[in-house]
């Protein structure tokens, strides 16, 4: 066994070059240690959450070259949602499936500020006051801070005070800056996206922290991605859950670099990794069947995931790169997970078991 599989094992505290070195074992050994450790946490429950997700604008002015989804402004094909017509369409989703959450997740668009995520956020919860809203990130946070000439905690107190209860990882992609000064140069540095997460969960509003890999990083940037994100959550206990997901090459600038995504394997390695640094310190760790499709995220079920993810009616962001986006309903999530030998569990927006479907 590897000095580093021992220490994981163990229970000690991993450095990078310890993460780097797990990264790079046999694929098999690391999903029977991480496997057997999600089953001590979690006794063989996998969760899943009935959301949406409001993709209210797809302006942005980041032009990060991975993303297919975003319109620079006043491009003929970019919109943005009234606040009435996205209260109407995540009111009628709720209305045909039953949600619990809704993730707002759009871009930089610079003809919104402050008032219109308040509205929208005020709006929502009059309306569905039982569904939690996921929502922004700190990518978001950062410009309306200076968009307003207002501080992160400003910011942040303001959309609690309007309804949002937890705050997206978007934009964490891989938290080194000479990767992110490739892949998306006018993005916020990575000690940036930490310190709103901080702030925010100094404030109370918890998180999740995200990884993208299959680009231009290495596996030394892998490591110190997790690294950071496990310090800070043993600072301040205020990330929920953790997914990863690799890039998806299509419509894309960076798709003129990278043709070809990383294969299914090495989800399941960086699953497997995650879960072995992590343990129970961030204990849930999702499976996402977004980007790496169906068969790719059961398995990852069995390398250390425990969290289904969502149903995530209404995403728009991966069809806009060219590939299709199954829809999965509540009873097609449970049926999923108790074929695989599973117990299924519907949770909240905050990771707390509401019904069990043993």
């Amino acid at each position: 066994m590897s000095q580093a599989l021992e220490k994981a094992l163990s229970g000690e505290e991993l450095k990078p070059p310890d993460i780097e070195e797990l990264l790079e074992l046999n694929l098999w050994d690391l999903g029977i240690a991480a496997g057997e450790l999600t089953r001590r946490l979690f006794n063989g429950v996998v969760t899943f959450i009935p959301n949406l997700i409001l993709n209210y604008t797809n302006v942005c002015t980041i032009a990060c070259s991975f993303c297919a989804f975003y319109r620079p402004p006043r491009h003929p094909e970019a919109y943005t949602m009234s606040v009435d017509y996205a209260v109407k369409l995540v009111t009628e989703v709720d209305s045909r499936f039953g949600i619990r959450q809704v993730l707002v997740q759009g871009g930089i668009n610079p003809e919104l500020g402050i008032e219109y995520y308040e509205e929208l956020f005020k709006t929502l919860k009059a309306k569905l006051p039982h569904v939690a809203i996921h929502g922004l990130s700190p990518i978001e946070v950062d410009y309306l801070a200076r968009k307003h000439r207002m501080s992160y905690r400003e910011v942040l107190e303001r959309l609690k005070a309007a309804g949002m209860d937890t705050l997206a990882g978007g934009g964490g992609e891989i938290l080194v800056d000479e990767v992110r000064r490739i892949i998306a140069p006018h993005k916020i540095s990575a000690e940036t996206w930490l310190r709103v997460m901080e702030i925010a969960h100094g404030l109370g509003i918890m998180s999740n922290a995200t990884m993208m890999y299959g680009h231009v990083e290495s596996k030394a940037h892998w490591a110190e991605h997790l690294y950071r994100i496990i310090s800070l959550q043993r600072r301040t206990h205020g990330f929920l859950s953790f997914t990863a997901w690799n890039f998806e090459p299509g419509n894309s600038e960076l798709t003129n670099k990278v043709p070809y995504p990383l294969t299914s394997a090495t989800l399941l390695r960086v699953v497997a990794v995650a879960r072995l640094v992590f343990k129970g310190e961030l204990p849930n760790i999702q499976s996402s069947w977004l980007t790496n499709g169906l068969d790719t995220a059961q398995l990852a079920l069995k390398f250390g995931a425990n969290d289904f993810g969502g149903t995530l009616y209404e995403e728009r962001v991966i069809p806009a790169t060219g590939l299709s986006k199954p829809v999965f309903t509540r009873d097609y999530v449970i049926n999923m997970i108790r074929s695989l030998g599973y117990k299924p569990a519907e949770r909240d927006n905050w990771y707390r078991v509401l019904k069990l479907y043993d």
